[in-house]
């Protein structure tokens, strides 16, 4: 299976509260799905996988029948947060959850938390979520 990695950002900046969504390449229809881990900052942003909502399926037939989708990927995000000032290294991975020591992709993600409103995110679109 080849992941395309290209459309994630390598690095990101953010304001302290500011929280954003990365939208990750779908494979839960392979058993794959994304995990994040912190290689340093904890304290100064926090990273998590959610799922998204799933697409609508087929409509139904005049006879009452809905014919299964071939394939449904529900989509998945990872959701930065910035906590503190200062800088934080994240691993996204993709593995199948019965076998973690074999990723099928990692991406690490370098993230810089400013005390102001610079938060900057360059070259993908993002979905900005509304602090808690």
């Amino acid at each position: 299976m080849t992941i395309d990695l290209l459309g994630l950002p390598r690095r990101i900046s953010l304001s302290i509260g500011e929280r954003l969504e990365i939208p990750l390449p779908s494979y839960g229809g392979s058993g794959n799905t994304w995990s994040a881990r912190c290689l340093r900052g904890e304290d100064v942003a926090s990273v998590s996988v959610l799922l998204g909502d799933l697409p609508p399926g087929p409509p139904m037939q005049a006879d009452g029948v809905v014919e299964p989708p071939a394939l449904v990927l529900v989509p998945e995000f990872a959701v930065v947060e910035g906590l503190a000032c200062g800088e934080a290294n994240w691993r996204l991975t993709l593995a199948r959850s019965f076998d973690p020591s074999n990723p099928a992709a990692v991406h690490d993600l370098d993230i810089t938390v400013w005390s102001g409103l610079h938060g900057a995110i360059a070259p993908f679109t993002s979905r900005w979520l509304p602090a808690r």
